[in-house]
Parts: structure tokens; sequence; C-alpha cells
């Protein structure tokens, strides 16, 4: 729903974070790519798995040896120590989805501009569970609870692409019975498909006026600790304003905000476009 208020703010800059020191970043990378199977490796197999060069990768080996999270073994092959415990034990345990989220939520509204929404899977739904509003003068409102089927629309597209082959099938197979939503709402389950396996590739979903007349926007799914995908996140606005310019720049944004989102849930992919 597009809604009109007196405030009217312009749109902010698109900035990276000032205070991420870009080693530090690098170095984690490394440390957590032992969390894949087989838990053990030399300097060759870390720079296939997170594309740094071999010096970074030596140098970050060396830090992590020398305070103690990583030893290297007789064959020159690296593993964690048992100092890596201390981290369990600090962990926190199911932290809501939603208070989780709030910080990261509000730097993409900042960023973008755009209304920001939060959604969960629930019973093969999308469901909106926490939003912040552009403060632009026209811009879309969203309603927190609304559920809808995971065919149309940034987050629900975003998670749908994610699920499995099996999941995913029982969504086509309902194609015929779902309302069309506006006039561009896929109804042909060989055309979603299609879409679905562009989403995947580029690692977010894009709504062209799908779900809603006039609005567009770009979706971003959260993982859970086991991988799979449990959320998404969007970030869109009116039609006139988010065009086909900034989709591209918004769904880098969003991939980065629901990467950050599933980092926090303990999820932790090999490597990252953003680093």
């Amino acid at each position: 729903m597009k809604e009109v208020v007196p405030a009217d703010n312009e749109r902010k800059g698109v900035n990276e974070s000032r205070y991420a020191i870009e080693s530090v970043m690098k170095t984690l990378q490394v440390l957590f790519s032992f969390c894949k199977p087989p838990y053990r490796f030399a300097i060759g197999d870390l720079e296939g798995l997170t594309g740094l060069s071999k010096n970074q990768i030596f140098r970050s080996l060396k830090s992590l040896e020398e305070f103690g999270l990583l030893r290297m073994e007789p064959g020159g092959q690296y593993v964690v120590t048992a100092m890596a415990y201390n981290l369990a034990l600090a962990a926190e345990s199911d932290i809501p989805l939603e208070e989780l989220a709030q910080p990261i939520m509000e730097q993409l509204q900042q960023v973008t501009g755009e209304t920001v929404n939060l959604c969960c899977l629930s019973e093969g739904q999308s469901i909106i569970i926490a939003r912040r509003h552009s403060k632009q003068g026209v811009r879309l409102i969203s309603r927190l609870g609304q559920r809808t089927p995971l065919h149309a629309g940034a987050c629900p597209k975003a998670m749908l692409a994610f699920l499995s082959l099996e999941e995913q099938q029982k969504v086509l197979d309902m194609l015929p019975h779902y309302q069309k939503m506006a006039e561009n709402t896929v109804t042909d389950p060989d055309q979603l498909r299609i879409e679905l396996d562009q989403i995947r590739k580029r690692g977010y979903s894009i709504s062209y006026e799908d779900y809603e007349e006039g609005a567009n926007g770009v979706g971003a799914p959260i993982f859970g600790k086991n991988g799979k995908v449990i959320g998404a996140i969007s970030a869109g606005g009116p039609s006139h304003r988010v065009g086909v310019e900034l989709i591209h720049q918004f769904g880098d944004l969003t991939v980065e905000a629901a990467e950050k989102i599933s980092r926090s849930l303990g999820y932790f992919r090999e490597q990252s476009n953003h680093l």
C-alpha cells in the first residue's frame, strides 16, 4: 500500500561500514572455514575455499596459531584447538529473529531510504514479523502479521528459491489455485521455475510490480544454523523511484544484510562476496 505523508528525506549515500578492519574480516573468514568437513586444512585447501591470496591466508593462519585458536599438525594441516569452546559457551541461544535483525534492518533502511520488511517462513507462507517504513513522502506501507503465499513478492520469492526442490514443487503445483496479486504476478509454473533459478544464481529476488501495482523491491534469504532458509529481508519502494538503475544496488545491500543476520543465527558460508 502506498501512503503520502508530509515528510520527505533525501536518499542517503551507500557506504560500507567504516569500522570494519579488512584484514580482521579475512582472518575470521579463514577461521570459520574450519566449520566444514574435513575440519583440517592446508594453505592450498583454504585458497580454494576462501578465494583469498596465499599470502593473506598464511598471515591469517599464523595469527590464529599465535593466539591459540589453531595449531599445525606434523603434515602441515591446521586444526582448531579446544580454545574455541570458550566462544561456544558465550554464544547467545534462541534470540528472536526480529530482535536480532533490528539494527541491521535500521541500517538497510537508512542506506536505501526505502521500506524494509523482515519475514519468516511458516507453514509454506511468508509472514511479516518486523518492518522499517521509509521516511519518503510516497512510500510502501506493510502490515505486521501479513501472510502471503510464496509465488509473488520480494521476501516470498527469496525464500521459495532456496527451499528444497520438493518444497518448491508443492508451491508450483498450487499456482493455479493462488490469487493473482497484480498484473505481473507469474502464474505459469515453468516461468516461475526459471525465475527461481535466476534468484539462486544472483542471491536475491526482484519484484517488479508482481505483488502490488506501482511497487518494486528486492529480497534476500536468511538461513538458520542448520543451513535451511527460515526467513528473508527486503527493501522496496514505489516503482517511479526504485527503478532498474537502483534494483541491483539494493539487491547487493539486501544480500549483505541477510548474510549478517544469518551469521548471527549461526549460519556460515565458506565464501562471501562482501569481504
